[in-house]
């Protein structure tokens, strides 16, 4: 299933011009809520083999989109309208079989971590 596992640092903010954008190209919107980022990226998206944990980690401070079996040329098209649709600046990442078995927050982290090493805030 095309999906885009949703996380949103601001508890009043709702996945808006996010989900209106994926719903055009066929890709769920799964939003992440705060106390579920101690889960894995696999967990999140569905996937067999990925049980539940009961650890809890700090929520991340960055919206973040995780997109999950999207095609690359699907994937440039959503890119494309979420900017031309305004919709709010997110970190962005490929479900992969590496960042499956991560906790989502640590995912965060290091998206955080190359952003900020390629000079964005």
């Amino acid at each position: 299933m095309a999906a885009v596992l949703y996380y949103e640092p601001l508890v009043m903010m709702g996945p808006g011009a996010i989900a209106r954008v994926c719903g055009r190209f066929g890709l769920t919107v799964i939003p992440v809520p705060r106390d579920r980022v101690g889960q894995t990226v696999g967990f999140l998206a569905g996937y067999q083999g990925f049980p539940e944990r009961p650890e809890k980690e700090k929520p991340p401070e960055d919206r973040v989109l995780v997109f999950c079996e999207v095609d690359r040329e699907t994937l440039d098209q959503v890119l494309e309208a979420l900017k031309a649709d305004g919709a709010p600046t997110s970190l962005k990442a490929i479900l992969t079989g590496t960042n499956a078995g991560w906790p989502f927050a640590r995912l965060a982290r290091e998206l955080s971590a190359e952003h900020r090493a390629m000079g964005g805030r």
